[in-house]
C-alpha cells in the first residue's frame, strides 16, 4: 500500500537481495518516462547483488500498452533475473487493460512465476474505449464502446484470466497486521 499513486517505483532490500518494483499505472511519469525508468531498473539490477525481482501489478488498472516494450525487452534480456525462481509478478483482480497485456507479455516471454490472485481480464480481450460517447435512449446514460481486440496471447487462448502459480488471496487479518501474503510466498520460495 506504499506509494500507490506513483505510476511506478522500485526499492532494494539488500538483506534478501530482492528488488521490489511496484507498477501501478502503464503511463509515463512526467519526471521519468517508463522507458527511462526501465533502463534505470535494469542498470540497478545489473550493477548490484540482486537475486530476485518482483513486479507488482495487482493494483494496476492499465494505461498505454504501447509504452511496454522497453520494460518487456529489458526483462527478456536480463539473464541475471529472467530465470525460474528469480522473477516474480504479483497479479490480482485489479490487473486489467494494459496491465493485463503486461502480464500476458511477461507470461509469454519470460520465466516469471505469478503470485497472488487471477488477473481481472483474459489474456486476449477487447479494450480501448472510443473517445466519443453516446446516450442510451431510455436510461439516458452516457456510454462509450471498446473497439480494439488485444490478442496478446495465442489466438486460441480462451482462458478467462492468468492464474497464479502461488495463489495468495488478500486476507483482512494479514492486511491489518501489515503483512503481505504474496511477498511472504515469494520470500519463502526456494
Amino acid at each position: 500500500m506504499k506509494n500507490i499513486y506513483a505510476p511506478y517505483w522500485f526499492e532494494y532490500a539488500p538483506e534478501t537481495k530482492l528488488v521490489y518494483f511496484q507498477f501501478n499505472r502503464v503511463a509515463d511519469d512526467p519526471r521519468e518516462s517508463l522507458a527511462q525508468f526501465s533502463d534505470r531498473l535494469f542498470k540497478f539490477i545489473n550493477e548490484h547483488d540482486v537475486e530476485k525481482l518482483v513486479i507488482d501489478v495487482r493494483r494496476n488498472p492499465g494505461g498505454n500498452t504501447l509504452l511496454l516494450p522497453p520494460l518487456i525487452n529489458g526483462l527478456i534480456r536480463c539473464e541475471k533475473i529472467n530465470q525460474r525462481g528469480k522473477l516474480f509478478s504479483i497479479i490480482g483482480r485489479h490487473t486489467y487493460s494494459a496491465a493485463q497485456n503486461a502480464a500476458t507479455f511477461i507470461e509469454r516471454n519470460t520465466k516469471a512465476i505469478f503470485v497472488g490472485e487471477p488477473t481481472g481480464s483474459s489474456p486476449n480481450f477487447i479494450g480501448e474505449e472510443n473517445e466519443a460517447t453516446f446516450e442510451l435512449p431510455f436510461s439516458k446514460l452516457n456510454v462509450n464502446v471498446s473497439y480494439l481486440f488485444w490478442q496478446s496471447s495465442w489466438p486460441f487462448d480462451y482462458r478467462p484470466w492468468i492464474a497464479p502459480l502461488l495463489y495468495t488471496p488478500p486476507r483482512f487479518e494479514l492486511l491489518r497486521a501489515n503483512r503481505d501474503s504474496a511477498m511472504e510466498a515469494i520470500e519463502a520460495y526456494p
